[in-house]
Order: structure tokens, then C-alpha cells, then sequence
């Protein structure tokens, strides 16, 4: 976890060589210049990495089973628990449209990474382990895709809702983890998820080109959960800003 820390702080740190021109867009984004290396074949990390694959094929449920295959599903509506959000899918066009570009923009991004380092999944390196999904061929395993997915969509979503911000992110902890409880990926691979989606969805907020469908989703989704337009955490933050500002 304080390896995750530090590998962000500093990925973020160096995000404004990404901008070009007037805005910043993540369609130039390259995961493999901003995240470490997957661990070497036959090194003590890889090791580990399906050691832990191991284990939780071990000890894995049915119930566990059936979450993880449920998330599969690469959709923010996998999320409507830690939101509390009772309504349908269609209710929330705005919200499910601008989702749905994030996947696109993260699936490119993770493609182009994947191909990158050409990292094998868990079933390819070792026989012992038994994925509850057969994965396309050349599917590549670094970083996870859905891992990716998943914080992005915590990241924007917490940004929304702040007020939800705690049950987001621990839900994103286990939408992510899923993935090793499918046998479809190594604990290293959710790590550089989690650092690909958080980058991600930093310059997704910093777009203009994102911008008017990112206001769209958060004011319909904000209605829907009964909340204020603008969050009062929000305005709080404001007021204690322009207070400091003024010493």
C-alpha cells in the first residue's frame, strides 16, 4: 500500500508534461512510460504474485465466486450499492453515456499497455491455477483492465459524491480484488490498475473536452440520490480556501 502511495504521488506529480496546447487529453496517455514494470518471470515478486493467486483459489467461496463473476461487468452501475442508488440504469442516461466513454477511453489505454509488456495471465503461468472465465487470446495480463476501470470510476464517482466517497473507494478495493478471485489476474496487475484509473480519471477532470459530460453525469446522478446540486463538503473546502487565501 505505501508502494501504491508513492508510485502515485509521483505519477501524479509529473501529469502537466501530458497537457498539450490549452487542455489536457488523456487520449495521449501512455501507461507504459507512467507505471513500474510487471515483476520479472521467476522473480521473488512473481512468485508471490501467484502464490496469492493460489491462495485465494484455495479459499474462495461460492458466494465469492458468484460476486466476482458478477463484476465482470464493466459498467458504474456495479457501484449502486456504495451509492445507494435505487433507480434503474435508464433513469440516468447522462450518468450511463459518460461511463461508458470513460470504458472506452480505458479499454484503448489498457490495450495499448497490455501489448506493451505482453505479460502472461495467472492459467498461462501456471497450470495449478483455475480461472473461473476463459480470456481472449493475447489478452494480456499488466496492468488490469477491469482494476482500471473500477478506480477510475471510484475516483470520478468520489468526485461527484463526496459524500459517498469512503463506501466508493472500498468498493472499488473489492471490484478490483475480484479480478485475482477470478484467477484472470496477479495482485501486481490490480496494483498498476489501481495507479493507471486514478491518473486516468485526474485527467479526464482536467479535459475540457470531458468537461460538459462530466457535469451532466454528476448533476443527474446527485439528483437521483436526493443530494444538493453542489455537494456541501464542496462549498465547505471553497469557503476554507478563500479564508486562507485572504492571511
Amino acid at each position: 500500500m505505501k508502494r501504491s502511495a508513492l508510485l502515485l504521488s509521483l505519477l501524479l506529480i509529473g501529469q502537466p508534461a501530458l497537457a498539450d496546447g490549452g487542455g489536457i487529453h488523456p487520449a495521449t496517455i501512455e501507461l507504459s512510460n507512467l507505471l513500474p514494470p510487471p515483476p520479472a518471470a521467476g522473480s521473488a515478486a512473481a512468485q508471490h504474485d501467484l502464490q496469492v493467486v493460489l491462495e485465494t483459489q484455495k479459499t474462495r467461496t461460492d458466494t465469492d465466486m458468484a460476486a466476482a463473476k458478477a463484476d465482470t461487468d464493466r459498467s458504474v452501475f456495479r457501484f449502486a450499492d456504495a451509492l445507494g442508488l435505487s433507480v434503474q440504469a435508464s433513469a440516468l442516461p447522462k450518468t450511463a453515456a459518460f461511463f461508458t466513454r470513460t470504458a472506452e477511453l480505458d479499454k484503448q489505454l489498457v490495450k495499448d499497455a497490455k501489448n506493451y509488456w505482453q505479460h502472461p495471465r495467472p492459467a498461462v503461468v501456471s497450470s495449478e491455477v483455475h480461472p473461473l472465465a476463459k480470456e481472449k487470446p493475447n489478452d494480456w495480463s499488466y496492468p488490469s483492465g477491469h482494476s482500471t476501470f473500477g478506480y477510475t470510476t471510484a475516483v470520478l464517482l468520489a468526485n461527484m459524491v463526496p459524500e459517498k466517497r469512503a463506501a466508493i473507494f472500498a468498493r472499488a478495493d473489492v471490484y478490483a480484488e475480484h479480478r485475482i478471485v477470478m484467477g484472470a489476474h496477479f495482485p501486481s496487475d490490480v496494483e498498476a490498475g489501481h495507479l493507471a484509473g486514478t491518473v486516468i480519471a485526474t485527467e479526464i477532470m482536467q479535459d475540457p473536452s470531458w468537461q460538459q459530460d462530466y457535469a451532466a453525469a454528476r448533476v443527474e446522478l446527485r439528483k437521483a440520490l436526493g443530494l444538493p446540486a453542489v455537494s456541501s463538503m464542496i462549498v465547505s473546502d471553497q469557503k476554507k480556501a478563500t479564508a486562507s487565501s485572504q492571511h
